[in-house]
């Protein structure tokens, strides 16, 4: 199977990886983290959220399936004193340990099969501490996977399938959108997304 387009940007330290910066309710939640607050960032790529978060003082666990962005991620850090575990591993196997104040999967879940993603979002909200948060986004099947990513995308969410997951928790974000991206090598694709930004409740 040809390498995905991610793993060409992984392989060069100066790319910039997905918009290269944090998403933006994840700078939002910043602000509503207590202090040295637990994240735990599946599918971080080369750290676009992970390290802002340690550099806003946070303890971040990093997880991700490719060793290129693991070892992007690890350059980018070298030498500074920030609080990051970065991770090797597929999150199919990967079994989380503890309770977070913030978990992410953002644009990763469906990248796995179906079974294997409803098993995953069942342990991101058990490991999730009463009162903390998920930031999920996923691709939706409105809009089909283009050619070079149908092998890859292959647990497509249904469109709003994943507010219906998260219905018994308090929704701050709930977003059904159509989005067109270009990637290095003159790559354009067209995703339909749903995105979530999920408080559990507390425990009364």
């Amino acid at each position: 199977m040809k390498k995905p387009f991610w793993e060409t940007t992984y392989s060069d330290v100066n790319a910039k990886s997905f918009g290269g910066t944090a998403s933006d309710e994840v700078i939002d939640l910043m602000k509503l983290l207590p202090e040295r607050a637990r994240v735990l960032d599946l599918g971080c790529g080369d750290g676009r959220n992970a390290i802002p978060l340690a550099e806003a003082g946070f303890d971040v666990t990093a997880v991700d399936i490719s060793k290129a962005g693991i070892g992007k991620l690890r350059t980018l850090i070298e030498g500074r004193r920030l609080s990051i575990r970065a991770v090797v591993a597929d999150m199919r196997d990967y079994r989380i340990q503890g309770r977070y104040d913030l978990i992410i999967a953002q644009g990763c879940l469906h990248l796995l099969e179906r079974t294997q993603w409803k098993k995953l979002i069942e342990e991101i909200q058990e490991h999730t501490l009463p009162g903390g948060f998920n930031a999920v986004t996923v691709f939706n099947d409105s809009v089909p996977a283009s050619p070079d990513m149908e092998d890859f995308f292959i647990g497509l969410f249904q469109e709003a399938e994943l507010f219906s997951i998260y219905s018994h928790w308090d929704l701050l974000l709930k977003k059904s959108y159509i989005f067109r991206d270009e990637h290095p090598g003159e790559i354009h694709h067209t995703h339909a997304a749903d995105k979530v930004v999920a408080c559990r409740r507390e425990v009364k």
